[in-house]
């Protein structure tokens, strides 16, 4: 309830914020009209979260999709009256006057344009290849390895697009599936009305599908979720690991924040043998990558950021993660870091598209 509340204020800052922005300086904007129209989104945005599982799952959808939007194009309002006041500020030095109408008028088309195509690019995925070469792994012997993260299935993501993921995976062969957090978005509810897992139940990858919890997968009901998960058939890995072929070691953290205490011992303790295997670890936000390297694991996959989703929030995720977006090396530890294939909030990316990493790890 505390993160509905918080969501729902922002809506309301940044739905005010852009109302008295563009009320201020286009004439028609201080129509009846306009205000009941502002006003109904607004509305929708502060309320959409809290409605009830019970209602039709189409109204909850459309709800959630207007929000969504909403709040992608007040955000995007916000930033450009903050460049229409900087403009101001300048233009008061200067011996002319801004054309305000004009500037807001674009603004108004400038947001409407970005969350167009930022809604689009969050449709559309691409697929990033990364190989790795080991001296752990036999000559000849290779394996094929999909990560995704970040999938959100919920409110707006549904079957349908499980279904798409699920032919993408398919059409790329992989030996494994590893799913580094958040598959869930909030409410279970949702996901079963929707049927989605079962999408998910049809990939192929004979060497199995994993899911590490992210911190998504603890909003509703983490037990509930964990056993619907295993019932189609994807493995579970909660500070655990498994090993395929006696080669590959696949291991899965508990979310950062739900570690107890955020302490190293489950990476310690999940360590044993890796001097023995191609150890790889999922761990849904990218925190524990030099502890993970320090322990002998190879290969360290997270997700989480999504690069920030809406530009330019990227330069704030750069900040907060060693590695937020791409692969980097520590030591002899590879990192992978996924902008994520789904979304959260908005269905707006203008960041990073979404995508699938391919990874290819052959022996030397």
């Amino acid at each position: 309830m505390k993160i509905i509340f918080f969501i729902g204020i922002v809506d309301l800052l940044l739905s005010t914020i852009g109302y008295l922005y563009y009320r201020h300086n286009l004439p028609w904007a201080r129509s009846s009209w306009f205000s009941i129209l502002y006003l109904s989104f607004t509305l929708n945005a502060i309320c959409s979260r809290g409605l009830s599982p019970q209602l039709p799952l189409a109204l909850v959808k459309l709800s959630a999709w207007a929000e969504g939007l909403w709040v992608a194009f007040g955000y995007y309002t916000l930033l450009f009256a903050l460049l229409h006041l900087v403009l101001w500020l300048v233009s008061r030095l200067l011996p002319f006057t801004l054309p305000f109408a004009k500037i807001t008028l674009i603004t108004l088309v400038a947001s409407c344009l970005t969350v167009i195509f930022g809604s689009l690019n969050a449709f559309t995925p691409v697929v990033r290849t990364e190989s790795i070469v080991t001296n752990k792994l036999a000559p000849g012997t290779s394996y094929r390895l999909a990560l995704i993260s970040d999938v959100h299935l919920g409110r707006i993501l549904g079957r349908s697009y499980a279904e798409k993921l699920t032919q993408r995976l398919n059409s790329l062969a992989p030996d494994a599936v590893l799913i580094a957090g958040d598959l869930v978005d909030e409410r279970i509810a949702y996901v079963e009305e929707d049927n989605s897992l079962a999408a998910l139940a049809q990939i192929n990858a004979p060497k199995g599908v994993y899911l590490a919890f992210g911190n998504h997968e603890y909003i509703d009901d983490p037990a509930r979720w964990h056993k619907l998960v295993e019932s189609q058939g994807i493995r579970v890995l909660r500070d655990e690991s498994t090993v395929i072929d006696g080669r590959l070691k696949i291991t899965g953290l508990n979310d950062f924040r739900y570690s107890k205490g955020k302490s190293p011992k489950a990476i310690q303790a999940l360590a044993w043998d890796n001097d023995k295997y191609y150890s790889v670890l999922m761990d849904h936000q990218p925190r524990r990558m030099l502890g993970a390297a320090h322990l002998g694991y190879d290969l360290y996959l997270a997700g989480h950021t999504h690069t920030g989703q809406l530009f330019p929030n990227r330069q704030i995720t750069k900040r907060m993660y060693l590695l937020d977006y791409g692969r980097q090396e520590f030591g002899k530890l590879t990192a992978i870091t996924s902008s994520g294939y789904g979304f959260w909030g908005p269905p707006v990316r203008t960041e990073a598209p979404p995508e699938i990493v391919i990874i290819e790890i052959t022996g030397k």
